[in-house]
């Protein structure tokens, strides 16, 4: 600190100074350049009219005390460099000078020079003066630095490396400072054959609060979160919010497996309790995956932080508000989860996925009246992959999007090559209907393949309607001006299909495979499909039963009125060419 008091003094000391005689030294020689200059001009003027001029040789003037020239001395040379002429002022210029000189030109020739000076002494002087209150002034400084407290410094740096390694919302560790303390922890857990656990904590419903109250709310919640969360931990824990709503545990030199899963369920009990925000209450819940080292062994904490990550997905898989711990098969299935990834995406660029087609059956008559349009992938080296195995993936990754647009696309130009009587029913799947160009989707293969809207039926499950109820109507509305039939697949299996009826008029009600498999074994399942196909029937929308597999569940069908069935009795789903054949 004295050194640098020191330096800062001794730079004002000479800066001021210096600074004044640069600008005053820079003063001076920019009025002997216009003075020598305009001279220069006047003496190729004199030259032109008067070539003897250079015929003088020394001629030296005096100008008076007043005169236009005082303190300044002029002096005029040949080509040769021989004085012509001199003007000095009455008294000598002293010492030192600042000179400047300038060439004499006539027609583009150099015929002599000029030479204007003037003495810097009193510039110098002004210097000499400025010097003496700058070092005075530098010396107050140097005190005044001296005796200032290094507490603010102190502070300042205290301060900033403060903010450097915490989240400035909560005040928890950042990301920064939790890897750094995750690096120690390892080092000491190996050292000491010791398990170092990491908690990986991820806020549930979180995204509602800031959607419904707003970013402040969320704020709120955050510094309420983590207020909560530290009161569950030892002294010797980390708690640190990664970003968002990640928060992270780590744990130290505790029994284990049991410490861990205590605290995940502390954890998850102590935000469970509602949240009393200012812009109203949030309810919100958390979901724990732990990873752990294993004593006295080496453990990368990036890969210590990937197993936590893998634990944590699996509880928010397992439905939230859980934890669970790694395990190697958890790594496993990730591996395949992204090979799956990777070959769906493929055979959406190569064309691998194909369409059944599974036959609905006017149940008076017995005739096909359409089709359903069944998605099927031939795996490569696993053969025929059920869509329940890899429709999941497609949702989470987005593919759903093109690969239903696909599926829409295909029905729609199949269904063109039957009969104009037979509809196509397509599944819709609930993230498709809530990704954009759903709409666009449909308009573009119905014009692509030339099929009349009216045979296109979507099916949608109850699920669909359970987000963004006015959006969804809208939509479900605008296809169906398109002229194009909606059908609520699997009605009966969720809670509020009957509301859902009367918000939107659907065209068809698929009843559940569930109830038709135990007709004539299952009261219950008989009375469902009574009302079911009764209900359907008041409202004027029709109706058809899912999975009907043998004759006497088809003879109580038609006994209920209930007019179109599907299953394996009528027909297994089916190649687009094995269902030609079956036309015909």
């Amino acid at each position: 600190m004295t050194g640098l008091s020191a330096l800062a003094a001794l730079l004002f000391a000479l800066a001021l100074p210096a600074t004044f005689f640069a600008a005053a030294r820079f003063r001076v020689l920019g009025a002997l350049e216009a003075s020598a200059t305009l001279h220069a001009l006047e003496i190729a003027e004199l030259s032109r009219t008067n070539p003897a001029f250079w015929a003088f040789e020394g001629v030296r003037v005096r100008a008076p005390e007043q005169g236009r020239a005082s303190g300044e001395r002029r002096r005029v040379f040949d080509a040769s460099g021989r004085l012509i002429l001199e003007s000095a002022p009455a008294v000598e210029p002293a010492w030192p000078l600042a000179t400047y000189s300038e060439a004499v030109l006539v027609d583009g020739k150099t015929i002599g020079s000029t030479e204007a000076a003037r003495s810097l002494l009193q510039p110098l002087l002004m210097t000499l003066l400025v010097a003496s209150c700058s070092t005075l002034l530098a010396t107050v400084i140097f005190a005044l630095l001296r005796v200032l407290p290094l507490r603010l410094l102190d502070e300042a740096l205290h301060r900033a490396s403060y903010l450097a390694a915490h989240d400035l919302l909560t005040g928890l560790p950042n990301r920064g400072l939790f890897a750094d303390r995750l690096t120690q922890a390892l080092k000491h857990g190996r050292r000491d054959s010791d398990v170092t656990a990491v908690l990986c904590l991820d806020l549930d419903r979180f995204k509602e609060v800031n959607d419904t109250l707003g970013h402040a709310a969320g704020d709120e919640l955050l510094q309420g979160v983590a207020k909560r969360l530290s009161g569950c931990l030892r002294e010797n824990d980390t708690l640190a919010r990664l970003g968002g709503d990640e928060f992270a545990v780590i744990q130290l030199g505790a029994t284990q497996p049991e410490t861990s899963a205590f605290l995940a369920r502390r954890l998850i009990a102590v935000l469970e309790e509602p949240f009393a925000l200012s812009g109203g209450q949030a309810c919100i819940g958390l979901s724990v995956g732990i990873g752990m080292s294993e004593p006295g062994l080496p453990c990368e904490p990036a890969q210590l932080m990937r197993n936590a990550d893998l634990a944590l997905y699996q509880a928010k898989e397992a439905g939230r508000g859980g934890y669970r711990f790694f395990a190697t098969e958890m790594n496993q299935r990730l591996q395949e989860r992204r090979a799956l990834e990777a070959d769906l995406r493929q055979a959406l660029a190569s064309g691998g996925f194909r369409l059944a087609f599974q036959p609905q059956i006017n149940l008076e008559d017995k005739r096909i009246i359409g089709a359903e349009a069944l998605l099927r992938w031939d795996r490569p080296g696993h053969g025929n992959m059920p869509p329940d195995q890899f429709i999941g993936v497609a949702e989470e990754t987005g593919l759903i999007g093109p690969i239903g647009a696909w599926a829409i696309n295909e029905a729609c130009r199949q269904a063109m090559l039957w009969p104009a009587h037979m509809n196509i029913a397509v599944n819709v799947s609930p993230v498709q209907f809530r990704q954009a160009g759903l709409f666009e989707c449909v308009t573009s293969a119905l014009q692509a393949s030339g099929l009349s809207p009216a045979r296109l039926e979507l099916e949608i499950t109850e699920s669909v309607l359970l987000n963004d109820t006015e959006d969804t109507l809208a939509m479900l509305g605008r296809l169906r001006g398109l002229g194009v039939k909606i059908a609520m697949d699997d009605f009966g299996t969720g809670y509020s299909s009957l509301g859902y009826l009367q918000k939107f008029p659907f065209d068809k009600l698929k009843i559940d495979r569930s109830f038709v498999r135990d007709l004539g074994r299952d009261p219950n399942a008989s009375a469902i499909v009574s009302a079911v196909v009764g209900m359907s029937r008041a409202l004027g929308v029709r109706a058809n039963a899912e999975g009907v597999e043998e004759q006497d569940q088809a003879a109580l069908l038609l006994a209920e009125g209930c007019e179109e069935v599907q299953g394996y009795f009528f027909g297994k789903p089916m190649s687009a060419e094995e269902f030609s054949v079956l036309l015909h």
